[in-house]
């Protein structure tokens, strides 16, 4: 019995004996629970910087997003003061044409009233020094009847002859008043779809105003018939009036009705007739360029109005 309590008091030495390296175990232990304290510390500092920059970022987009904001709400105000502004050009603009437009139609009312004075200036003046070539002999009265005839049968196409008899001698004067009413006078009408300044698309235009003046000049009475496009340019034309009358045309078959109006241009006689059946002929924009040219313009002539 003695024994067996001995052995078991040797082996509990033993087991002292053996404790240390145990302790040393525990120690190690300790420290890397130290040091995990520490590498957990550490994540935590830089999670919270990574919260910081993204922060920092979040600050950053919303001050771009409103200063975009913000230039574009300047823009927009910039947008729209200047469209109040082109408004504003814009009126003044038209008020600036409207008033041009009156001056303009002012001096021609002031030009044709001189035009017209002046012409009945040379009228008399032409009658005048035919009365003084009956005073001097040159003439006899039943020659002077004639010749005043002849002046107040043309006063158009004398106002264009004889507006420089002034520089002119009575012999002089009277051999060409003796040529003016011994030829033979036409009353020309061109039929055409061009005539500057009215509607002008190429060089037929400005011949049809050339040739109706030139024949003017020599003394023939010259009329030009044009339809009545919806793009005439109607600014230099004088007495623009509408003839109240029920005027027809024949054309594809039958007899259509037409609207006529007549003016001057350029001291010639120039009439528009309007179709009322066929008003989308000339009621465009252009003059050319439609698949139906060939039909509108070929039997131009056959729109002619009969007078009755």
């Amino acid at each position: 019995m003695e024994s067996v309590i001995n052995s078991a008091i040797l082996s509990l030495t033993g087991f002292s004996k053996s404790n240390p390296p145990i302790h040393h175990q525990k120690a190690v232990k300790a420290r890397r629970t130290v040091c995990c304290s520490l590498s957990s510390s550490s994540t935590s500092k830089n999670s919270n910087d990574g919260g910081d920059a993204n922060g920092l970022l979040k600050e950053e987009e919303e001050e771009k997003y409103n200063d975009i904001w913000e230039l574009f709400k300047e823009a927009q105000q910039n947008i729209l003061y200047l469209n109040k502004q082109r408004l504003v050009a814009v009126e003044e603009l038209n008020k600036a044409n409207r008033e041009k437009q009156l001056l303009l139609d002012k001096i021609q009312q002031s030009e044709a009233v001189n035009k017209l004075g002046n012409e009945q200036s040379l009228w008399w003046e032409l009658l005048l020094r035919i009365d003084s070539m009956v005073l001097t002999g040159l003439i006899d009265s039943a020659e002077a009847s004639g010749l005043r005839k002849t002046v107040m049968g043309n006063k158009f196409s004398v106002a264009l002859v004889f507006f420089n008899i002034r520089q002119k001698t009575d012999a002089e004067l009277l051999a060409k008043l003796r040529h003016f009413s011994d030829k033979n006078v036409f009353h020309i009408i061109q039929i055409c779809t061009e005539m500057e300044p009215l509607v002008s698309v190429g060089s037929l235009s400005s011949y049809v105003t050339g040739l109706s003046k030139a024949l003017q000049k020599k003394g023939h009475m010259v009329e030009v018939i044009l339809p009545k496009y919806a793009c005439l340019d109607l600014t230099e034309m004088q007495g623009l009036r509408e003839i109240e009358a029920e005027l027809y045309s024949y054309f594809n078959g039958q007899l259509h009705g037409n609207r006529i109006w007549t003016g001057i241009v350029h001291g010639i006689g120039v009439t528009l007739i309007q179709p009322l059946y066929y008003s989308s002929f000339f009621d465009r924009e252009r003059v050319y360029g439609y698949s139906d040219d060939f039909e509108r313009q070929k039997d131009w002539p056959g729109h002619l109005f009969l007078r009755e």
